[in-house]
């Protein structure tokens, strides 16, 4: 059964791969129309994406966050947790999903990573700019703010280090009985795996930049990246969102 759970994994994490491979329309329809639920399902809807991303009154979760934020290690985790299938809405990276779950009182998980690291990835994955990338970051969490009171919002390091504690607290705040997911080396290597075989049509060159776990090569892309943030023209922006991530964590030790 739990092979299959990895299995069924992968070939998730595979669908929303393509999702990822943004153009510039797409890009834009995230940014500008993801902070409105009608527009941005109206559009998935004449794209023909995958409908299973997508959150519906069948939805048992919605996990959303940024790109590069653990999305698909946080549902590739509770999916194996579970040993069955979790009908859950996620990966489309848009606030439009968690504004329709709170209103359709749906249990919502969203995660927020540091801008210095969660930007520099996505820079390098969909090779877009560092303005581009960052007020991409503010527009989402700006949105995500209206509703922190409603979801729960764990940072990076909880949903990678323990996440058994994150899915304890979606239960008590939504009464759910998801089982926690035990954060050992074997399950980890678990979910790395329905990851990877998510990438299997991925060539090695472009595995290594679009994967959604560490990968050595990438970080070292990283660290080059990072310094584009540091010049003059980013710094601003690149201060408004650090703000914001400090604004929406704060109160965590």
């Amino acid at each position: 059964m739990r092979a299959e759970i990895i299995r069924d994994t992968g070939r998730w994490i595979s669908a929303i791969q393509h999702f990822a491979a943004f153009s510039k329309l797409e890009k834009w329809v995230q940014v500008h129309a993801g902070n409105h639920p009608a527009l941005f399902y109206f559009i998935f809807r004449l794209a023909r994406k995958d409908a299973a991303q997508a959150v519906s009154q069948q939805t048992e979760i919605v996990i959303e966050g940024f790109p590069r934020s653990a999305n698909s290690f946080a549902v590739g985790a509770l999916r194996i947790a579970q040993g069955r299938h979790v009908r859950v809405a996620s990966n489309l990276h848009v606030p439009a999903q968690i504004i329709r779950a709170v209103r359709w009182r749906i249990p919502t998980l969203v995660l927020i990573r540091r801008p210095e690291d969660a930007v520099p990835s996505l820079m390098i994955r969909d090779r877009i700019s560092a303005h581009q990338a960052l007020r991409y970051y503010i527009a989402f969490y700006a949105a995500v703010a209206r509703y922190r009171s409603d979801c729960i919002l764990v940072r990076f390091e909880e949903v990678t280090q323990d996440y058994g504690a994150v899915i304890e607290r979606v239960n008590q705040k939504f009464g759910t009985h998801f089982i926690l997911f035990r954060h050992t080396d074997e399950n980890i290597k678990k979910v790395f795996f329905a990851i990877d075989a998510g990438y299997q049509s991925y060539d090695e060159s472009s595995l290594e930049n679009a994967v959604s776990r560490p990968v050595t090569a990438r970080e070292m892309m990283k660290r080059e990246v990072a310094r584009r943030l540091e010049k003059p023209s980013c710094k601003k922006l690149l201060a408004k969102a650090v703000a914001l991530y400090e604004r929406l964590t704060a109160g965590y030790s």
